[in-house]
């Protein structure tokens, strides 16, 4: 205080009065500013009500330099962004390394300030948790697998989500399918155009030996376990080719082979009105004098429109050389609908040609024992399966005879038959592996 009064002392008597009225009045207007900024003009419509209380804008010195422009502070859209114009696609929203979106997050330096964690279930969805990374050019038919990969995988995610919240990455991507088109003829029976596919749903959230199916195969075929080696064009059996259908459903196995293997299904056909199914098989699996496997397979299946029947398939391999194997199929199935027993037998010689190309030559016959024919048909064809490029893709050729003959008014001559598909594969398959005896190696099934 000493030394505050020599200065007060230094100002003039005169000048202390209008001095504290001037601050009085100072303060006073800076109080009341806020209140005068608020206050509408006579006659003035007052303004909108706001959310958020308008921030007045910084003073900024005109020698600044000048800040650079942040994203998302103007709306325009860049065309080079994958989220903006006609490229937003889930596909395309990902980065290789890490599955998420690309839609950007509010940056918090604050860990307290950003709120409790967010669950990762309610933020991704089946899309983000199966896109891939996008690619450069690529072709069609690199985008349409893209596609079924993305979709049979987002399905699967979808589907296991029902089941839980817990996310697997691995099992969802482990989804695999294969989508065929093609054309059959034959003199006996004409031209028979194709179009199949199959997809495997993993389910890990319920239990890893179930699994979800969906597909367009031949209905009959599939149910009661008759489908041959390969299904790209199905073998004619027991007469005529079916009409193919829809099926979707529920599966079980078990991830590992054993040779003594349990399966069961269940599931319905998509058309009006719906045809459900169930049906459950048992598999042995031997081998014996190191060269031989043998297997036994007893399929017993329902269907809605056909009732109840049994398949029963029986398999001999005989591996001949690093590049030659010998299989002996038989089958008889019989359902309430069928004639007697119908059955077929054949012969199957599979030849490696290098890295890429396989053929099958095969010797078949097949009947129905209460049919006025009972050997209603003997076949000879050439099948070759030629892996393209990219590895993908499958091209599958055959050619060969039949003398069929269903009815005593028939002759049976001879009837040639062509066929040519392409088989698209997309996914992961995971090969099941099955125990080999010692010193041999692992067999696929």
């Amino acid at each position: 205080m000493g030394a505050d009064a020599p200065r007060l002392n230094a100002v003039p008597q005169r000048w202390l009065s209008p001095l504290a009225i001037a601050l009085a009045l100072l303060w006073l207007l800076i109080r009341s500013t806020p209140a005068l900024a608020q206050t509408p003009e006579p006659g003035a419509e007052p303004p909108p009500p706001q959310d958020e209380p308008v921030q007045p804008e910084p003073d900024i010195p005109d020698d600044a330099p000048e800040q650079p422009e942040q994203p998302g502070d103007k709306p325009e859209p860049n065309e080079q962004d994958v989220n903006q114009g006609p490229l937003r696609d889930p596909v395309l929203q990902q980065d290789e390394a890490e599955p998420a979106t690309l839609e950007r997050e509010p940056h918090t330096e604050d860990p307290a300030a950003a709120g409790p964690p967010q669950d990762k279930k309610d933020e991704t969805g089946p899309m983000e948790i199966c896109a891939q990374p996008p690619a450069g050019d690529v072709g069609v038919l690199q985008r349409v697998r893209r596609s079924l990969t993305v979709g049979a995988c987002a399905s699967s995610a979808w589907l296991d989500g029902l089941f839980g919240n817990q996310i697997y990455r691995d099992e969802y991507h482990a989804t695999y399918g294969t989508v065929t088109t093609g054309l059959l003829w034959s003199e006996y029976d004409g031209f028979d155009p194709r179009l199949r596919f199959r997809a495997r749903l993993q389910l890990p959230q319920w239990d890893e030996r179930i699994s979800a199916f969906a597909g367009r195969v031949g209905e009959e075929d599939y149910i009661s376990d008759t489908e041959g080696d390969f299904d790209a064009l199905p073998t004619r059996q027991f007469g005529t080719l079916e009409d193919e259908s829809v099926l979707v459903g529920l599966g079980y196995s078990s991830p590992e082979r054993t040779g003594n293997d349990f399966d069961a299904g269940v599931g319905v056909r998509i058309d009006l009105p719906l045809d459900p199914y169930a049906r459950a098989r048992y598999e042995i699996v031997r081998s014996f004098a190191e060269r031989y496997v043998f297997s036994a397979r007893e399929t017993v299946f329902w269907q809605n429109t056909e009732g109840f029947g049994t398949t029963t398939r029986i398999n001999l391999d005989r591996v001949i050389s690093d590049r030659f194997l010998l299989r002996w199929s038989n089958l008889g199935k019989f359902t309430e609908e069928t004639i007697g027993l119908e059955w077929y037998s054949q012969l199957t010689l599979f030849q490696s040609v290098g890295q890429r190309t396989g053929l099958a030559w095969q010797a078949q016959v097949e009947g129905e024992t209460d049919n006025e024919v009972q050997m209603t048909r003997t076949a000879a064809r050439l099948i070759m399966r030629r892996q393209l490029t990219p590895e993908w893709l499958i091209l599958e050729l055959r050619g060969g005879v039949s003398w069929p003959r269903r009815k005593l008014s028939e002759e049976r001559e001879p009837s040639p038959e062509i066929g040519i598909a392409i088989e698209m594969q997309f996914g992961q398959k995971r090969d099941r592996l099955r125990p080999p005896p010692p010193s041999q190696p692992m067999i696929k099934q």
